[in-house]
């Protein structure tokens, strides 16, 4: 189906108000779903949960949310893109081939790389592009959101021809559905690409691992890009740099989580208004993670609006949060730990410049 446009977003301290008044608009085409039953009860579950009530970083991802995400990896707090890309970029040629297959000057069988929570292909466009230098190649972005990958697939429609074709098939929908779609259409050896440090979004990463690696071949790999905690290193990454980054001076993180309070309003007949909520990212070491909320300003009464009924869901007084999600960070031994405990074993691993980010490679374990 056609997708519509993204709608232009302002930056840094206007984008909160932006966000109040995209609350009062008619929704995207996109986004005109009628309420689901399902979907409306476990939003007000979470609502309800105490002693924190929360909202799934699901609804952080409408299509103002994936555009504001985009500028958040703009900014210059954000280093979790910048140095990802750098890192990427710079071990591409280690990837073009599996471990073992014989030098593309031989000539070598088509591939398939298949993206989850591809976005607009960014960060691996240059990865996919030199691969299509070596052998015929097909691209497989994945995303819940239709807007990012409509800007993905103009993305490479618009990049100069290949030595050998280049095939975008791109597909709406969750990393399960989209993982069972791709392994009964895609024949071969498969590379699935798990980036943007995704997994720690995940309050059980070895679960989305599972989810991964039941779907991988024997003779397929993962690659997995996570950011990583505070170095122990001399002039490694700090706390503040982590906080830093989901705290940007601009607002713009801000606006990002604030929006997920409009998405929530329309998927479940509710009524947060904006302005009565402040955005807080903070590092929590037990968890190593950035964990992020939403506090109330002042005190807040929260309803929901169904066939002309009123009822009441939620009651904060100024200064009580709402639990949105979860950044965790992983050291290469947890990564060990995790891969292992999801049947995966780490093959090869890359580190960032003063420990910043990292890059694994993992196979099925038989």
């Amino acid at each position: 189906r056609r997708v519509p446009r993204v709608p232009h977003v302002p930056r840094g301290i206007h984008a909160a108000a932006a966000l109040r008044e995209e609350a009062r608009l008619v929704l995207p085409e996109d986004d005109l779903l009628s309420v689901d039953t399902a979907e409306r009860d476990a939003i007000l579950d979470g609502l309800r949960k105490r002693p924190v009530p929360s909202i799934s970083c699901v609804y952080l991802y409408d299509k103002l949310g994936s555009e504001l995400f985009e500028q958040i990896c703009d900014t210059p707090e954000y280093y979790l893109t910048r140095t990802e890309d750098a890192l990427l970029r710079a071990i591409t040629p280690d990837l073009l081939l599996f471990t073992g297959e014989a030098d593309e000057r031989q000539g070598v069988s088509p591939t398939t790389w298949v993206e989850c929570s591809a976005g607009n292909g960014h960060k691996v466009a240059p990865l996919v592009l030199n691969s299509a230098g070596v052998r015929p190649t097909t691209y497989v972005p994945m995303d819940v959101s239709a807007s990012a990958l409509e800007v993905n697939t103009r993305r490479f429609a618009a990049m100069p021809q290949s030595a050998h074709p280049l095939h975008v098939q791109a597909l709406v929908g969750t990393d399960e559905e989209g993982l069972a779609e791709a392994a009964a259409r895609f024949a071969g050896r498969k590379s699935f690409l798990f980036l943007g440090s995704s997994l720690g979004n995940y309050d059980v990463p070895e679960d989305q691992l599972r989810l991964l690696a039941r779907h991988m071949e024997p003779e397929d790999r993962l690659l997995i890009g996570v950011d990583t905690p505070p170095s122990a290193l001399s002039g490694g990454k700090t706390e503040q740099d982590l906080v830093a980054a989901y705290n940007d001076a601009a607002g713009v993180t801000s606006a990002f989580t604030l929006n997920a309070l409009a998405h929530v309003n329309r998927r479940a007949d509710l009524d947060f208004d904006l302005a009565d909520f402040r955005h807080v990212s903070e590092w929590c070491a037990e968890r190593q993670a950035i964990v992020a909320h939403v506090v109330a300003v002042r005190d807040v009464i929260v309803n929901t609006h169904m066939d002309g009924e009123v009822e009441e869901v939620l009651s904060l007084r100024a200064g009580e949060r709402i639990y949105m999600e979860q950044s965790a960070k992983f050291s290469l031994a947890r990564m060990r730990s995790i891969a292992h405990a999801a049947g995966l074993r780490i093959t090869r691993h890359w580190q960032a410049p003063r420990e910043f980010y990292l890059i694994v490679e993992c196979e099925r374990v038989l």
